[in-house]
């Protein structure tokens, strides 16, 4: 007999959508952007979850500055002044964050001192690094719960008022303290690169900290994956040749071409 039969297909398909939370919301951001509305019941349908989760879901985005509900769904929010949760940009590209983290973790020796900014690509690549005997400046508070005890590295947290968005100290005093360092390397993440504009997020507090990093820093590398590129935001922090080294993935299109932008390679 198939036991197939005798299975629901609403089970079947629920089978084959589950996910955990972060997943779901990012797809549900994802398929925002695409599509400008979502619906509720097509969402609770799609991923087999009550109508209460997917209004949850749709809080949290419109919480963020993403979107913004309407009876029986949400239409997205385009300002360029609005940032995804970290917990949403988690999810984004994970595979080519991975390679990057990779590639940059091949620049880092030990002795260095760097700077690791605040966001998922930069957590991969502490992921790959706090073994080293290195110093790490960093004001992304995220980090913390990745030392472990085989973690070697000194670990220098900046000060400063904490970002619930970004998960970092973003500040005045964040700046100034920054302003007394000189360190080896700089990873910087963005959400938008423009080969003409330059390198940008939406929030002006984080690109004045970054900027004060970047004159800090005697290397200065920009990590980045190939679906940041062609987007501008709000708070632009330096231009594209101001980076030693731009970093991102090999499924960037062939036809951005500066000295500096290297495809990052998983190595074995």
């Amino acid at each position: 007999m198939n036991t197939s039969e005798h299975v629901p297909l609403c089970s079947i398909l629920c089978f084959n959508r589950c996910m955990n939370t972060t997943q779901r919301r990012y797809e549900i951001y994802e398929k925002l952007k695409k599509d400008k509305t979502v619906q509720v019941n097509e969402l609770a349908n799609q991923y087999c979850v009550s109508l209460m989760t997917i209004r949850r879901d749709l809080d949290i985005l419109e919480n963020q500055g993403l979107a913004t509900k309407s009876y029986g769904g949400a239409t997205l929010n385009e300002s360029i002044s609005a940032e995804p949760a970290f917990e949403i940009k988690e999810g984004m590209s994970q595979s080519d964050k991975k390679d990057i983290a990779i590639f940059a973790s091949t620049l880092i020796q030990d002795g260095d001192s760097i700077y690791l900014d605040c966001g998922t690509t930069c957590l991969e690549l502490f992921k790959r690094i706090h073994h080293k005997k290195i110093t790490i400046f960093t004001n992304f508070w995220k980090i913390l719960q990745y030392v472990d005890r085989n973690t070697k590295a000194k670990i220098i947290m900046a000060p400063g008022t904490y970002n619930p968005i970004t998960q970092a100290a973003l500040s005045e005093s964040t700046i100034q303290f920054f302003q007394n360092y000189y360190i080896d390397k700089a990873f910087i993440s963005v959400l938008g690169i423009d080969l003409d504009y330059g390198v940008s997020i939406p929030s002006m507090s984080d690109a004045l900290v970054k900027k004060a990093i970047l004159d800090s820093s005697n290397k200065k590398i920009c990590l980045v994956d190939h679906t940041k590129f062609n987007k501008k935001y709000m708070s632009k922090i330096a231009n594209v040749d101001d980076f030693d080294m731009v970093i991102t993935d090999k499924q960037l299109k062939d036809d951005f071409h500066r000295e500096n932008i290297k495809k990052g390679a998983v190595t074995k």
